[in-house]
């Protein structure tokens, strides 16, 4: 039988409570607030979607690359990045909830802000430089900066003339490094202006490769800890890339895709914030040594800092006396019952947080059965060119979308995004003896047998 989650427990202590407002978001609600007046979102967005698809996984589990690919589908829509950001200015996240974890309860928080944020950022990649709108784009840039380093001082207008010096360098219709992106170069680009204007900002902390960093600015520092006292963004932050914002119209009649991991605890919310959409789901699974080793890579790594607690943290792995940080801030989603693991062993965090997450999709699976629920292997994306295009095709099915656009990239390979090591099957081995205690808890084997995983995890992928 699968564990219950605990039953939420009344606000209590610095860690439950909502609080004072924090300066820095406030501060970054206001600048985005005056951003929104050219920046506009499309009208009555809440009530405009009507087919809604939720990528519901665990941090760690594939849903970046599951949602990049979905991405070359032109009829699907998407946000630009992780709806985090917008969230925790909306207080949809812990600690801002006031609740004591993720998990929401029915609409709460700044409901208005939420939909005119995601209603000025659904929409589409633009590949083509001939038909991107630079204009937009550095209105884009903007935001996203806000929100990954709230205390630079920027204006649009500094972002503007910083875009122009970029472009300016460029060849006409871009350079093409071998990534599909011809824009990647003006993105470093303004990278770089950005770090070198402002101190506050380590290039490190970007979805970027420490190689590509250090060929264009070898004289940064690598970072440790968090990339600021409040974070907005987890990092690795994004790259912003061109962007065409959606019409109504093409709210009102495409799917829209979302994928952040911490609306595993928000499903009931978010389908009350969309009133006239049909939800569904895609369930996407990792098999547990997989998932639980990635979540430790990533507590272990300088990204993925969540929030300051209250609570002094003794985490056996990650709690050390030549890192202060490690002692009050948590990384990754906060389920429920995580203040009893404050003095756990890193490994038995880690198990928690990838099971309470499949277990909220599961319950409310559960609790709402006419939602349409397709459960997808991550092994199944990164396996044999067979298996890939088996999972497309039950992709693209489902989701009613051509085929042909996804199943080149799948087949092919996509380079991966957000992540601390290249995909591979079977690279969790490598912690085996570290995590072999919390992988053969009863819970974490109960759960994988839910899930369609071996009990046994020599049969783990």
């Amino acid at each position: 039988m699968r564990s219950q989650q605990p039953e939420p427990a009344e606000p209590a202590g610095t860690d439950a409570g909502a609080g004072p407002p924090d300066p820095v978001v406030a501060t970054a609600r206001r600048r985005l607030d005056e951003l929104r007046a050219v920046r506009t979102p499309v009208e009555d967005f809440r009530t405009a979607v009507r087919d809604l698809v939720v990528i519901a996984s665990p941090f760690r589990g594939g849903t970046t690359l599951l949602t990049e690919l979905l991405r070359g589908a032109g009829d699907l829509l998407h946000f630009q990045a992780e709806m985090q950001p917008i969230l925790r200015l909306a207080g949809w996240t812990h600690p801002e909830n006031g609740a004591d974890s993720e998990r929401l309860s029915g609409l709460t928080g700044d409901v208005a802000l939420l939909e005119s944020e995601l209603g000025s950022d659904v929409g589409n990649p633009v590949s083509d430089w001939d038909a991107i709108d630079w204009s937009r784009f550095a209105q884009d840039v903007l935001w996203r900066w806000i929100v990954q380093w709230p205390t630079a001082p920027l204006s649009l207008a500094e972002v503007e003339s910083m875009l122009a010096k970029a472009l300016a360098d460029q060849p006409p219709g871009g350079l093409d490094d071998g990534s599909g992106d011809p824009t990647r170069a003006v993105g470093l680009t303004l990278l770089k202006m950005l770090t070198t204007r402002y101190g506050c900002v380590n290039p490190y902390y970007a979805d970027v490769s420490a190689t590509e960093i250090n060929g264009i600015l070898p004289e940064a520092a690598r970072p440790a800890g968090p990339h600021g006292d409040t974070v907005l963004e987890f990092a690795p932050l994004a790259l912003p890339k061109p962007w065409k914002r959606a019409t109504r119209q093409e709210v009102e009649s495409r799917t829209v895709i979302t994928k952040t991991p911490v609306n595993v605890y928000k499903l009931g919310a978010l389908r009350e914030f969309f009133p006239r959409a049909r939800m569904r789901i895609v369930h996407l699974t990792r098999n547990p040594g997989a998932a639980i080793s990635s979540y430790r890579e990533a507590w272990l790594s300088h990204w993925f800092f969540n929030a300051r607690v209250g609570t002094p943290l003794n985490i056996a792995g990650y709690t050390e006396p030549g890192r202060p940080w490690s002692r009050d801030w948590w990384k990754l989603d906060f389920p429920p019952g995580w203040q009893d693991l404050t003095q756990s062993p890193l490994e038995e965090v880690c198990a928690t947080q990838w099971r309470c997450s499949h277990t909220a999709i599961l319950d409310f699976a559960e609790r709402n059965k006419d939602i349409d629920v397709l459960r997808l292997q991550y092994e199944d994306l990164i396996g044999t060119a067979h298996e890939r295009t088996r999972a497309i095709d039950e992709l693209a099915g489902w989701l009613g979308t051509d085929r042909a656009p996804l199943l080149d990239p799948a087949v092919r390979g996509m380079t991966p995004m957000n992540a601390l090591t290249l995909p591979r099957r079977a690279k969790w081995y490598g912690n085996y003896d570290v995590l072999k205690d919390a992988l053969n808890s009863p819970d974490v084997l109960s759960l994988a047998s839910e899930l369609g995983y071996s009990t046994d995890l020599t049969d783990w992928p």
